[in-house]
């Protein structure tokens, strides 16, 4: 049977849809389906956290969810193929399917994926919604008082710590997202259950993952039981070459947890072909298949993350 143009679309068609969802840098983000085109911002409102629980005394004390004016501005993304014609005339059914799948996994999950990564290596310098930069040491919402995300950890080996210093560091990063309060004055990580702890590749990547796993660490003069294993958390780490900077993130992943958003427009997902009799095929012996996607990753809640430059 000949390819067609409805046959590829059809193989693109089910190598979007079964694409995993898997990528673990992708489900850092807090997904948000969107109406608005590309150029537009959509207001992250849902930020801010409803009134704790007081003692009734008098009349009821109503309280209005704090407004944000930040918000994400949506873009435009495109990747697009070409299938030789030889391949569709010689019914080339294989290489095909291929090149279909791989321009889905170009989508998802690698493209949500590497947005998020854009953010941890921005981090220090791109705003979040109170202002400063995400990663900062003067972060501030309604009654929470100053807290800071933006952590540094003395290691004797320097930018490159031990296993056993790596331990440490994580654990103090554990211990600060515990004390981040929310916008009214609560512990806001109290019900935090697991982490993802995020790094480059290279030396620094294996120490926090060696840190995270290992059972006895080696101190230099000893051996001692790894205080991460005793945190009682579900801890994942992630080691990406798409992370570019030489810092380790700790990163709430909880259910609940809103470290980054991802906000996309599915209505403006489109597969489109120049396939059979088009000018394309003409002047090129070929048919060219694209993928265009409406969205973007943005900055969450502060709470939610934290960034450990070891000195």
């Amino acid at each position: 049977m000949a390819i067609t143009d409805y046959g590829i679309k059809a193989a693109l068609g089910r190598a979007t849809e079964t694409s995993p969802q898997s990528d673990r840098l992708a489900n850092l983000a807090f997904k948000v389906q969107s109406e608005l085109p590309a150029g537009d911002g959509e207001k992250l409102d849902f930020l801010g956290m409803v009134p704790a629980l007081r003692e009734w005394i008098g009349r009821r004390s109503a309280h209005k969810p704090l407004e944000f004016k930040f918000q994400v501005t949506l873009k435009k993304f495109e990747t697009t193929v070409q299938v030789p014609l030889d391949w569709i005339n010689n019914d080339k059914t294989g290489l095909v399917n291929k090149s279909m799948s791989q321009l889905a996994v170009r989508y998802n999950p690698q493209w949500y994926g590497k947005r998020v990564a854009n953010l941890l290596n921005t981090g220090a310098a791109g705003l979040c919604f109170d202002g400063q930069p995400y990663f900062s040491a003067a972060h501030a919402w309604g009654d929470s008082g100053t807290m800071s995300n933006l952590l540094t950890f003395a290691a004797a080996t320097g930018v490159i710590p031990t296993a056993n210093e790596a331990a440490s560091a994580i654990v103090a990063a554990v211990a600060a997202l515990l004390s981040y309060l929310d916008d009214r004055g609560e512990p806001i990580n109290e019900g935090m259950t697991k982490i993802t702890i995020v790094v480059p590749t290279g030396d620094l990547g294996a120490a926090i993952t060696q840190a995270a796993k290992e059972k006895n660490l080696d101190t230099g003069t000893g051996v001692r039981t790894n205080p991460v294993l005793g945190l009682g958390l579900e801890i994942e780490v992630v080691v990406s070459a798409r992370v570019t900077v030489q810092r380790m993130f700790v990163i709430n992943s909880s259910a609940d947890a809103v470290p980054f958003v991802f906000i996309e427009n599915t209505s403006e997902f489109k597969r489109t072909i120049k396939g059979p009799g088009s000018d394309f095929e003409h002047d090129n012996d070929a048919w060219e298949v694209g993928l265009k996607a409406v969205g973007e990753a943005g900055f969450g809640r502060f709470t939610d993350a934290n960034s450990t430059q070891f000195t």
